[in-house]
């Protein structure tokens, strides 16, 4: 809320919106600061940030990588704050694109395809969606047990209070009987932008349903089978060089669906597969547990760098995916697709990576781990909603110096 002063001399409120735009040093999640855009446009957020950053005088040559959703606005290959940067900084970044945020996408269309499509923010068309809004009040019954795997070794007080539930929930149907004490429990508000919590709420009503219709097996089964378990991993291994292994497991989870469900699902995973792009390809070679697996990647990025350079920045776009592949090294058609080398090792010489590869067990390249999703953001973002527009970054560094 603010002041406005009217023609009649009397001061009234008036509610304006603001878009404001988290900024966090990574690795490491550092809040640095935030600002509020004159416009939503990609042009103008892309200048007013480095406005920001050279006030800042963060040193914009040393700027590496960029970790974001996967809005247009932000990955637009042509007018995306992501590219823009890339064209004001004459150099190519490394795109850190949400995994958590991609990892959505697919149960939504699911979704959509089963049961209809969203009927506004928080509301839904067909039967399954309408009987979300109260699902929490039915009564649980012993329902059929559906296989879920989930990794171990998860860090739960890095778990939201929603991220708790899917977990304990999915636990649930995998056994098909759910306690009493996670009955008793809130999955969450529905919310069109949070299929988290609509996953909640799917598995919820499933083991309040004595005889769940196809569509809702359906939707369970990818629950526990696909979405889940990517989430988890994404959260239990969270590092950029990992965003290409995730992809290729998501991949793979999802070759049980039927021809027609692959249809709705598959082409949501290409649009969205910015880990599968050759320099994020070559950061998870980089780490793979096999020497000859890093040698052949450390020979790739030499050999893309004898290319001959052309005078504008290298457009980044995703490239064409086999689903096919059993290795992640495989997704792509390296013989066909433009290889350009990681921006964050593009400080190390050919001689230090000649002296990697002869050695008999090529080494692990030690580089920053930038995350490969944005939850830390996602809380910073919460905190800039929450403080007054005058004392919001006091407020905010004060908050985070408590935790």
């Amino acid at each position: 809320m603010t002041l406005i002063k009217e023609c009649d001399r009397k001061f009234h409120r008036k509610l304006i919106t603001e878009e404001h735009l988290s900024i966090i040093s990574e690795p490491g999640s550092i809040y640095f600061g935030h600002i509020t855009p004159t416009s939503g446009s990609s042009k103008v957020i892309a200048a007013e940030l480095i406005a920001y950053l050279s006030k800042k005088n963060v040193d914009l040559g040393g700027i590496k990588a960029v970790v974001c959703d996967r809005t247009v606005a932000n990955t637009g290959n042509r007018g995306g704050i992501i590219r823009l940067l890339e064209v004001a900084l004459d150099k190519p970044l490394q795109w850190f694109v949400c995994q958590l945020h991609a990892n959505e996408l697919p149960l939504r269309h699911l979704f959509e395809h089963l049961d209809g499509p969203t009927n506004g923010p928080k509301g839904f068309s067909g039967p399954i969606g309408k009987s979300l809004v109260d699902c929490e009040k039915l009564p649980v019954v012993k329902c059929t047990p559906i296989n879920c795997v989930l990794p171990s070794g998860l860090n739960s007080d890095d778990l939201s209070t929603d991220q708790k539930y899917l977990f304990d929930l999915c636990t649930a149907v995998s056994v098909g009987v759910c306690p009493v004490g996670l009955s008793l429990r809130n999955p969450g508000l529905i919310n069109y932008s949070r299929w988290l919590t609509t996953a909640n709420r799917i598995l919820r009503l499933y083991i309040a349903t004595r005889c769940p219709s196809d569509e809702l097996k359906t939707m369970v089964t990818f629950i526990v089978t696909v979405y889940a378990p990517a989430w988890f991993e994404i959260k239990n291994t969270a590092s950029c060089k990992d965003g290409a292994r995730h992809v290729h497991n998501t991949i793979l989870k999802l070759r049980y669906l039927t021809d027609e469900l692959k249809k709705v699902v598959d082409p949501v995973i290409q649009r969205n597969a910015f880990f599968t792009h050759p320099e994020n390809l070559l950061l998870a070679m980089l780490t793979d547990e096999k020497s000859e697996i890093r040698e052949l990647a450390l020979r790739r990025i030499m050999k893309s760098r004898k290319q001959k350079r052309t005078s504008s920045v290298r457009s980044f776009c995703v490239p064409l995916i086999n689903f096919e592949a059993t290795s992640y090294i495989d997704m792509i058609d390296w013989q066909k697709t433009p290889i350009t080398e990681p921006p964050i090792v593009m400080g190390i010489d050919d001689d230090t990576f000649l002296t990697m590869i002869t050695e008999e067990d090529t080494p692990r390249l030690d580089f920053a781990r930038y995350p490969c999703h944005t939850q830390s953001e996602e809380r910073h973002i919460k905190l800039v909603t929450e403080a007054s527009q005058e004392k919001r970054d006091g407020f905010i560094r004060a908050r985070l110096e408590s935790r």
